[in-house]
């Protein structure tokens, strides 16, 4: 999440865990059970931006398989630019050696 850290620090930001209740359908539509499950949110204030007043929340539901995967994103885009950055390196260290 972008500044997620700076919006912590500054209070704008907080996570929540909340039940959240499913129902199952029978075939005829009608209700068989209810599942509770949780889910892992992150809650962040709003303003408006010509009062500065606050608005509604805006809350974003993330599972932690979802957080795992833009983490491994992140360090995939890592290696790939570590890598760029040695072939920049390298062909300094040529043109440096003319």
């Amino acid at each position: 999440m972008h500044n997620y850290k700076a919006l912590k620090a500054a209070s704008k930001v907080s996570v929540n865990k909340q039940a959240a209740v499913d129902a199952v359908y029978n075939a005829d539509g009608s209700v068989k059970t209810h599942e509770v499950r949780e889910e892992l949110q992150v809650v962040k204030k709003c303003y408006n931006a010509d009062t500065g007043e606050a608005t509604a929340d805006s809350v974003r539901t993330y599972s932690l398989d979802q957080v795992k995967s833009e983490i491994d994103r992140c360090k995939s885009e890592v290696t790939k630019q570590q890598a760029d950055q040695a072939e920049w390196e390298a062909l300094e260290t040529d043109l440096k050696a003319l």
